[in-house]
Formats: structure tokens, sequence, C-alpha cells
């Protein structure tokens, strides 16, 4: 019972439409969150890995152009080499190298550290006699070279004539035959800067888009000195590609300039999911309307016919309650006038018309018994319990066995199972079985009966058959049907069977006809086996 309150409860909770539109309108908005959700991440992802592709192919690009000019130095001090630490013709030979490195904007040559010859050497005559190692601001990086033997990139420096170089110093050591290497001095490159940026085009990633930070960390140094950048803004969870370049990293940052979120579009698909989950709920809404209209149309309809069926029932019991009285009557005063003129009839056809209407208003009395029979056979006589099947049929035997001894027949009673109905009704049931079987059952030989029955399952099933004629297989379904008689002789009224199958419906069972193996008819009934609760289609108090 609680079960069945706490279901209706949620019933009528989801019955109101305002509270289902609610539930459609979050669902959908969670839905619709998630996909946003989903979407974007993708979006971020992918223009994420964008940027990433776009960094990396820049920070490469700018790392073969940096060391393409770098490289300058290691021609000349193969010349070094070669020539025992003395270029002749160094400034025809300089003039040449600048040609290949167009980044390059001089090259200069220092023994012991000191600059002793420049190409060009307009413009940059100051530089003459600048020794590197005694520059107590600058030196630490010619130190450094000369310490580790490798070339080192310092800069971007500011010139005294204007611009900014990176410098390239490396540092050239001389075998002197005695299996030793003595320090001769720096190869010097001095390559212009912004200008030695240009192959990398870092201004087209601002039209394509991107903000950009070109930075730079020496390996002796923590700190990142910005070289170039777009925005004089720190840039919001840039993607980063660093490349290595003698002893220092360069770093490329790239971020959106719009930044890596899209507000216009999550906006407008936030509004898009509003507006459908308003849609959606409305819907909702409407559904469950039209579905609580059609039902209660449909419990209207159920009520109607339910009233329909129940007026039909009441008026066909009164009906035959009501028409049972004249008939009596009509048979009593028609055997009163056929007892009263006993003796003095002369003419044989009234005689005949006088027992006419005694028969009919006795059949029409039949009929009217068994139709209200009919009518009431869905309704419990008493308490449904497990009935003893067995004992029920030996009392309808008892009760016919003088009139079966007259007519010669046989009944043999196997073992019956208790079955769960009414006694009143059961009794019903195998009293019009006997009957139809002793009715209908005739042939020329003895009849003989023979009731048995089973259990199959959660049923009771129990078979009544004869050794008669038998009934056509066309004609078995038809006998159940009301007032339907297979033959006007005899002095049943068809109701009979209709009556033994409504009983067997009422508590959930069944009722038909079989051939009997040999011939003969036999007709199964199949009631709910006791301990199992039958199912009542009504119930009359």
């Amino acid at each position: 019972m609680k079960g069945q309150t706490h279901s209706s409860h949620e019933t009528s909770w989801l019955a109101q439409p305002w509270r289902v539109a609610l539930i459609a309108f979050v669902v959908t908005l969670l839905v619709a969150a998630g996909l946003i959700w989903r979407q974007e991440d993708y979006r971020q992802r992918e223009v994420r890995n964008l940027a990433d592709n776009l960094a990396t192919e820049y920070a490469y690009t700018l790392q073969n152009t940096l060391e393409r000019q770098l490289a300058s130095t290691y021609a000349l001090a193969a010349l070094l080499h070669n020539n025992k630490g003395v270029i002749s013709d160094f400034a025809d030979t300089a003039t040449i190298l600048l040609r290949y490195y167009p980044g390059v904007i001089a090259l200069q040559l220092a023994p012991a550290g000191i600059i002793t010859q420049v190409a060009p050497m307009r413009g940059n005559e100051g530089a003459i006699g600048y020794d590197l190692l005694r520059d107590t601001v600058r030196n630490r990086d010619a130190f450094l070279a000369r310490k580790t033997r490798q070339l080192i990139v310092s800069g971007p420096i500011n010139l005294a004539q204007g611009g900014s170089v990176i410098v390239g110093k490396l540092p050239v050591f001389l075998d002197e035959g005695l299996g030793t290497n003595t320090f001769w001095g720096f190869v010097v490159v001095l390559i212009a800067f912004p200008k030695t940026l240009g192959p990398t085009q870092l201004a087209e990633l601002r039209e394509r888009g991107y903000d950009y930070e070109l930075s730079r960390r020496d390996i002796s140094a923590a700190e990142q000195v910005v070289i170039a950048a777009s925005s004089p803004q720190p840039l919001s969870q840039p993607v980063e590609r660093s490349v290595r370049i003698a002893n220092v990293t360069w770093i490329l940052k790239l971020a959106p300039v719009r930044g890596w979120n899209e507000d216009s579009t999550v906006y407008r698909k936030s509004l898009f999911s509003v507006l459908c989950g308003l849609f959606f709920a409305w819907l909702a809404a409407f559904q469950v309307k039209l579905v609580a209209r059609i039902k209660d149309h449909e419990r209207t309809l159920e009520l109607k016919e339910e009233r329909r069926a129940n007026d039909l029932q009441h008026f066909a019991e009164l009906s035959s309650r009501h028409l049972q009285e004249p008939a009596r009557r009509l048979a009593s005063y028609a055997d009163r006038l056929e007892r009263q003129l006993a003796g003095r009839l002369r003419d044989g056809e009234v005689q005949l018309s006088l027992n006419l209407i005694t028969q009919q208003s006795l059949r029409l009395q039949h009929l009217l018994r068994d139709v209200e029979s009919y009518l009431i056979a869905d309704q419990p006589i008493g308490d449904i319990t497990a009935c003893q099947t067995g004992e029920i049929v030996k009392t309808i035997i008892g009760k016919l066995d003088h009139s079966l001894v007259e007519l010669g027949i046989r009944i043999r009673v196997g073992v019956l199972p208790p079955a769960m109905i009414d006694a009143p009704r059961l009794t019903e049931v195998f009293t019009a079985a006997l009957d139809n079987a002793v009715v209908h059952g005739r042939s020329t030989q003895p009849l003989q009966i023979i009731v048995d029955g089973e259990r199959q399952g959660r049923w009771a099933i129990f078979r009544v058959s004869d050794n008669g004629p038998g009934i056509p297989e066309a004609y078995r379904e038809r006998v159940f049907r009301i007032f339907e008689r297979l033959s006007t002789e005899g002095e049943g009224t068809g109701v009979g069977l209709a009556i033994l199958r409504r009983i067997c419906e009422s508590v959930g069972g069944s009722a038909w006809l079989e051939e009997t193996p040999g011939g003969g008819c036999r007709l199964v009934i199949k009631l709910p086996a006791a301990g199992v609760p039958a199912t009542s289609l009504s119930v009359k108090n």
C-alpha cells in the first residue's frame, strides 16, 4: 500500500506541467553546457596546437637564421688556422664573406683580445684597439669564450653610432707544433638586430592574429631578457618554443590577440541553449497537458462504458426477474384452464393449443432463469477458497444416481485436484458439465462418462469425457454462445455451457471442447489450483 502511495505521489508530481517543464529546461541546459564545454575544449586544443606548430616553425627559422650568420666566424677561424694566425688580405676576404651573410654588418679580428682589423672599416674606426678582455662591463663573455673554447653570443648591444647588434665571439687556438694549442685571440661577428630577424617575419604573426614575445636567457643567467614583443602587456597562457644557439636559449611565445576563449561564440551558443531549453520546456509541458487530457478523456470513456455496462447488466437482471412473474402466471393459468376444461374439450386442436401454451410458458420460465444465472455467473456466491472438487462431483452424481441408473449411464470419477473458487459456482460448473454430457452424449451404445483431472503448474485442469457422437470441430466454439443449440430437440435452453465458461473466465480460467481419443466429446475446464489466488473479474456484495 505504501509502494502504491509512493508511486501515485511520484506520478502526480510528474503530472504537473510546470515541474516537467522545469526538468526539461534544466536537462536541456545541462546537456547544452556539456556540449558547449566539449566543443570549446576541442576548439581550444585545436587553436593551441595551431599556435604551437606556428611557434615551432618560427623558432626554428630564427635558429637557422642566426646560426647561418654566426657561421661566418668559423670561416675566418679556418683561414687563421691555415695561415698561422695571419690573414694578409683580410679586408678583401671579409668583404667577400659579407656578401654571403647579409645579416652580418661587420667582421673583426682580435689577436690577444685586442681588435686590430675590422671590415668594413668605414664607420667602425672606433673599434680599432678595443680590448675585449679589459672591458670590465662586457669582458665576462670574452673570458667565458676563452675558457670554454666555444662560440659565445652576446646582445643585443646598443652601438655608439646607433642601432643594435648581436655579437658572436669565437675563440681561436693555434697549434704551435709542440702538441699544445695557444690562444691566439677572437674572431668577432656583429649581426644587425632586429634586421637579422627579417627572414623569420615575426611581424606577420600580428597580421595572423597572434601576439608574440621573443626573449633570451644565457646559460649563466636565470632571468629572461625580452628582445622583441608585439605588445607591452604580458601574454596570457602563451605557447612557447625554445631553441639553443651557442650559449643562449632563445624563447618564442605566442598567444592569440583576442585570447584563447571566443566569448562572443560562447555567448551565442549559451543564448541558443537557453532558447532551446525554453522550447523543450514548453514542448514537455504541452505534452504533459496533452497526455493528461487524453487520460482524462479515456477515463471518461471508461466510466461511461462501465456505467453503460452496469446499466445494461442491471436492466437485464431486473428484466429477467420481472419477466419471470408474468411467465409464471401464464403457465399457472394455462395449467388451471386445462384442468378446469378437462373432460369437456371435444376439439383436439384446442387441447393441443393449451398444451403448447403450457409448454412454452414453462420454457420461457427456464430461459429467464438461465439468463439471470448467466448475468450473475461472474459474481462469487461465497468465499473463494480451496474447494475439494472430488467431494463436490460425488455429491452431484449422488443426486443424479437414480436417473443415471434408469438411463444406463455409467460415470467414473478419477482423482480431482482442489480448485480456488467458491463452492456454489464450482457445483454449478460440474452440474452443467455433467448435464451436457448426459443430454448430448447419448448414442446407440451405453453412455460412459469419465471425470478426471490433474494439476499443471498454477492451474487445475479437469476433463469430462464421454463416448457419445461428439461435436464437429467447426461447432466446438459455437456451443459456448448464449442461446446457441446445435439441435432443436431436447429440453435445453442453450445457456448451460455459456454459464460454465463465464464462471471459469471470472476466476481467470477457461473452458473448451476437444475430441475424446477413440471418439466422443471432452469438455476441458481450467481453474486456478489451490494455493493460487483466483482472478475475480467482479465481486458482488
